[in-house]
């Protein structure tokens, strides 16, 4: 049985972290799954370990530091001495020193790519052009979305023979079921209220200075309009600040790193995204499973989601367009709702987790140069955890 190596900095909070968990619940069948990662710290450590995956510990201090190289030669011997026949990097720090590694011990190598080229906090140009460089030399390059693999063949000069795209995928039965459950802390939704769910880490890349400033063209129009913003990080202090400001901290909650957003959403009458840039919203995703209808910029891969009335798209960094889109769906119930009826039927028939591990199937046998096996001759692991 062919053996993947699936690398992972981290195991924080965020949709990449999310998904590799998915996809290892439902690992592709006929492969046996290996990981390993820089720091083994993270709220999604322990549902990955109760799959009975431990991961391997390659400590380095950044790709440029000296034990960057370090760590490019542990990954390669560990790769050479657990015989690993393809390596599936997850995120950018791993997708270049996987890279190196993965060619000192002549593994096949696939880089994710689940964003339209962002500067992320804490890294400078150079992260863009080492990201570029690794999808480019990558054996395949496996995109979330359209729009993604759009900039990876016209901005970073990919192959475009060697750039797939691999749907995120949702466990439905799991998500249906964490959403019938008690909120883990209290949101503070109140009775009467139209509540806007917010998911998404506080970067500047999630556009949440949009959302307060479309927040304060609502408080005197539409006092019942409140947003709940899940999630954590550097934008905080500048949110809490400009809040004060406008006098409207019970208009725009924040709510902090949650791990209770399927049930943040079931309590909720919408999802809001101010985003500068997607990939395949997790946070769309799972409010369509939701049944919620959404608001979000037009960039990335939101309208590869909500396009067809599955929602409404507004531009970025427009705080008018967004307070109006709000109001539409505030105002008008029975567009809402079918909004939210066409998301959850696009999620059941184009995103679930039996796609994705399919998907990924092919995509595997395909970097290793071999024909898929039939169906019936593909061995089973970890699919029984899904």
């Amino acid at each position: 049985m062919p053996k993947v190596l699936h690398l992972l900095s981290r195991f924080d909070f965020g949709g990449t972290e999310r998904q590799l968990v998915e996809r290892l619940r439902r690992h592709p069948r006929g492969f046996e799954p290996l990981l390993a990662c820089n720091s083994a710290t993270g709220a999604f450590l322990e549902p990955i370990r109760a799959l009975g995956l431990d991961p391997v510990v390659i400590p380095w201090r950044g790709i440029v530091h000296p034990t960057g190289a370090l760590g490019v030669a542990r990954l390669a011997a560990l790769m050479v001495s657990r015989q690993v026949d393809l390596v599936h990097a997850n995120d950018y720090a791993m997708s270049v020193l996987g890279l190196l590694a993965a060619r000192l011990a002549r593994a096949r190598f696939i880089t994710n790519r689940v964003d339209c080229g962002h500067l992320r906090p804490g890294f400078g140009v150079a992260h863009r052009k080492l990201e570029a460089f690794a999808a480019r030399n990558s054996d395949l390059v496996c995109a979330n979305a359209d729009a993604v693999r759009k900039v990876c063949i016209e901005e970073e000069g990919c192959d475009p023979e060697r750039v797939a795209v691999v749907r995120n995928g949702i466990d439905l039965s799991r998500f249906d079921s964490l959403a019938q459950q008690e909120p883990a802390a209290p949101i503070g939704m109140r009775p009467g209220d139209f509540n806007v769910a917010v998911v998404g880490n506080l970067w500047p890349v999630k556009g949440h200075t949009t959302l307060v400033e479309a927040a304060a063209l609502l408080a005197e129009r539409t006092p019942r309009i409140r947003f709940f913003c899940a999630g954590e990080g550097v934008m905080r202090p500048a949110l809490e600040k400009r809040l004060r400001q406008l006098g409207i901290e019970d208009r725009v909650v924040l709510l902090g790193h949650r791990s209770d957003v399927p049930a943040i959403l079931a309590r909720s009458n919408a999802l809001a995204l101010c985003s500068s840039n997607e990939g395949l919203s997790n946070a769309i995703m799972e409010a369509m499973a939701a049944r919620l209808p959404v608001v979000a910029t037009r960039v990335g891969g939101n309208p590869e989601l909500l396009e067809g009335g599955r929602g409404l798209l507004v531009p970025y960094g427009d705080p008018r367009a967004l307070a109006q889109a709000v109001v539409r769906i505030s105002t008008a119930p029975d567009e809402a709702r079918t909004m939210g009826r066409k998301g959850r039927a696009f999620v059941e028939a184009e995103l679930s987790l039996e796609r994705m591990q399919t998907a990924h199937e092919r995509l595997y046998w395909r970097a290793l140069d071999r024909p898929a096996p039939p169906a019936a001759e593909r061995p089973d692991r970890l699919a029984a955890n899904g």
